[in-house]
């Protein structure tokens, strides 16, 4: 075989797409990374990870849910492409449903029909946003879960296994920035009452 018929052979080609497709999510973290760098505004961070994970998923519709610390459920903080009903109806109990089983076990969940699973908390809201392909995917800080971030479609769809790691990554890289983001604030309210004990003194 000569050398440019090795070049044009399947192994060949099947070797430069898998190069293009791992450049290309390297590429994607690594915007995700920068546009989270430097933000310290909660809201501001999740609202970037979630336009920029959909846009890697060539997706519109999405949404953050953490986990309140105190009540131990999650509930939608950013979202796009779901109604507000089914964003202020759906509150979720860890291990509830499958966002709930995300956040309690750290496992990734992927449905190519979310409406034909029984374990979904609410298959009225479900049904009635018409939503089909899913994936919940946790957010963590090392060994803690902050919550999910999810990725929905109107149609049934199936996820590359590439597209699976990538979004793994996100969730870690999205949880990191959580938790500076939280500790952030925790040191901003103390210095803010430490300033009103030494005005009072």
């Amino acid at each position: 075989m000569t050398t440019q018929q090795k070049l044009g052979s399947p192994e060949t080609e099947s070797a430069k797409r898998e190069a293009e497709r791992h450049y290309h999510e390297l590429l994607a973290l690594s915007r995700v990374s920068a546009a989270l760098s430097g933000l310290q505004d909660l809201d501001a961070i999740l609202r970037v990870g979630l336009d920029n994970t959909l846009n890697i998923m060539n997706g519109t519709i999405g949404g953050i849910l953490l986990i309140d610390e105190h009540s131990h459920t999650l509930a939608y903080r950013v979202h796009q492409g779901l109604s507000i009903r089914y964003v202020e109806e759906l509150r979720l109990h860890l291990g509830e449903g499958i966002a709930g089983k995300v956040a309690e076990s750290g496992k990734l969940v992927l449905l190519e029909d979310i409406s034909a699973d029984p374990r979904v908390a609410r298959p009225d809201l479900v049904s009635t946003e018409g939503l089909r392909a899913f994936i919940s995917v946790p957010l963590r800080a090392k060994d803690r879960v902050l919550g999910v971030i999810n990725v929905a479609s109107r149609m049934p769809r199936s996820f590359p296994t590439s597209a699976v790691y990538l979004l793994h990554s996100i969730g870690d890289q999205l949880g990191v920035a959580i938790e500076q983001a939280r500790l952030y604030e925790r040191l901003r309210s103390a210095r803010e009452r430490l300033r009103k004990l030494t005005r009072q003194n």
